[in-house]
């Protein structure tokens, strides 16, 4: 078995040299107290590293081996989509089909939602596990089905956007298409994937999450860190399509393999086709799979976490590599382990791009402090400086540029509007994949309002899309708001009517002419816009 491992792996990298790599890229999970990660590599379809680090159970002492079952998070889409596009090849649907065609439920929204839009994220709909949040329930406070995302689902009377205007990542149109398939080929969704993906592709201990009761033998447990120590972070829902798949690295590998030889015929074309814009832009997300480069070389990929699952999976095309990479830990920077194994398997790849950073003249950087609100959510980001650095609240620097932009985190370029008079209007941020992320600025600091002020955003708020009403009031200067009974948080004044939220997202208020309340709206990375009226 090492004569064959040192015969699949490039010259400058032995057996023993891939395994003290893994070592060092994993050594922080090679323990017996913490859970930890499953790896696996291929080669041109056959295996030549597979290894386990960490446990799989903390409390009965199992470690993680190879064969260990761990959850795939949103790596499951591209299976999901290969089920789709099966049918499709079967000439039962094409992808530019009204959704509404077969879940009529759905309503209509003025531009036509098609299969395309659910398998690249272009639909407008709403994120469903932002929605249940919403109505007081969050993912892991209780057992959400299939159906229940359905009802959730086409409750909605309208979308973060028009159809294909933008790219927005939501879980919510692939939570749709398990409904399709199972009413178009007339077979559950569990039965059909078995049969027309999972065995084709000869994966044995891959399977749906359909009922999280279900015992699974060598099935990991799923952890978060808890203080110094780690809690069970479990998926307890009976939702799959959008993730939900029980997994190992070794079948990973086999599909990948699948995928490589065509087993599917123009299936694999498919998943790899970017999605274009209406705009006509086109984008690196395709069809369950995101299509784009690492390092000058083609990857292949998608990452994915649930609970505390943490998960990646990449193919490499150039270099006939498969890396996979499943965790148990919430947080578990999986995507960045494959790309370490990556750098050391890959010869030739492009230099890391590194940027021409200068130091800003100081009255410079304090004109651009304060609250800006980005225009499609209203997350409120403060900028502040710190050490002749310009900083975000809680986030990454700004690395001034020599030709005046800023650079932030992977490379995303940053790059402040102004007026006449040299006062920010706000900030455009250049996002690597090609998007454009645009800021208001609010003003110099945040807003402090009086205890009077906030009196008038007290009373009950009704959302009929989610069927909730939140019930605001001011409690010790604080303006506190309800969802429903030992369900409640405090709002953080941010910019004039508008308040953060926590994990529930940043709430504002609008007035009328006359400068009363009239609404009362919610917005949450994957929801832009959830308005509320008050009521009696």
């Amino acid at each position: 078995m090492k004569r064959l491992l040192l015969l699949a792996l490039p010259a400058s990298l032995g057996a023993q040299d891939l395994t003290a790599t893994a070592d060092r890229i994993f050594a922080a999970w090679n323990s017996t107290h913490t859970p930890g990660c499953a790896v696996g590599i291929a080669r041109n379809g056959t295996p030549i590293f597979a290894r386990g680090y960490g446990m799989a159970d903390l409390e009965d002492g199992t470690p993680i081996t190879p064969q260990t079952v761990l959850e795939s998070g949103s790596v499951a889409k591209q299976f999901t989509a290969t089920a789709v596009l099966l049918l499709v090849a079967d000439g039962k649907l094409r992808l530019d089909d009204d959704v509404r065609k077969y879940v009529p439920e759905l309503p209509a929204y003025g531009r036509t939602i098609t299969i395309r839009h659910l398998l690249s994220h272009t639909s407008g709909l709403r994120e469903w596990s932002n929605l249940v949040a919403d109505q007081g329930y969050p993912r892991g406070t209780r057992v959400t089905t299939q159906t229940d995302l359905l009802d959730v689902i086409v409750r909605q009377k309208s979308l973060n956007y028009p159809v294909g205007d933008f790219y927005s990542y939501t879980n919510s149109g692939f939570a749709l298409l398990p409904t399709i398939v199972e009413r178009v080929s007339g077979m559950s969704f569990v039965t059909f994937s078995n049969e027309r993906v999972f065995a084709p592709a000869g994966l044995t201990d891959t399977r749906w999450r359909d009922d999280f009761t279900t015992l699974v033998p060598r099935r990991a447990q799923a952890y978060a860190r808890r203080n110094t120590g780690w809690r069970l972070e479990m998926p307890f829902e009976n939702v799959h399509g959008p993730g939900g798949l029980l997994t190992t690295v070794g079948d990973w590998l086999k599909w990948n393999d699948a995928l490589d030889r065509r087993v599917f015929g123009a299936v694999s074309d498919s998943l790899i086709s970017r999605a274009t814009l209406t705009s006509g832009r086109q984008i690196t997300y395709a069809m369950g799979l995101i299509n784009s480069t690492y390092r000058g070389t083609p990857e292949w990929a998608h990452s994915g976490s649930t609970a505390g699952y943490s998960t990646y999976l990449a193919r490499y095309p150039k270099a006939g590599l498969s890396i996979a990479v499943l965790c148990n830990a919430a947080g578990a920077p999986a995507g960045t382990y494959v790309r370490q194994l990556a750098d050391a398997l890959i010869p030739d790849l492009a230099p890391v791009v590194t940027f021409d950073t200068v130091s800003a003249d100081p009255s410079r950087l304090a004109r651009y402090t304060g609250i800006y609100v980005y225009d499609r959510t209203h997350d409120v980001s403060e900028l502040f400086v710190d050490r002749g650095q310009l900083r975000v609240r809680g986030g990454a620097p700004l690395r001034a540029l020599r030709d005046g932009d800023f650079v932030m985190g992977a490379g995303s370029r940053v790059r402040f509007v102004t007026s006449a008079n040299g006062t920010p209007t706000g900030t455009h941020i250049f996002a690597p994949d090609g998007d454009t992320l645009s800021w208001t600025y609010a003003a110099p600091g945040r807003w402090q309002p009086s205890e009077t002020q906030l009196q008038a955003f007290v009373g009950r708020w009704y959302q009929p899309e989610i069927d909730v009403t939140w019930t605001a009031r001011v409690e010790k200067g604080a303006l506190i708001m309800e969802l429903r009974p030992g369900t409640q948080f405090t709002l953080i004044p941010a910019f004039a009517d508008g308040f953060e939220g926590g994990a529930y997202g940043t709430v504002w208020f609008t007035r009328d002419r006359r400068g009363a309340i009239t609404a009362m709206h919610l917005g949450a990375g994957r929801v832009w816009d959830l308005v509320f009226t008050r009521t009696p």
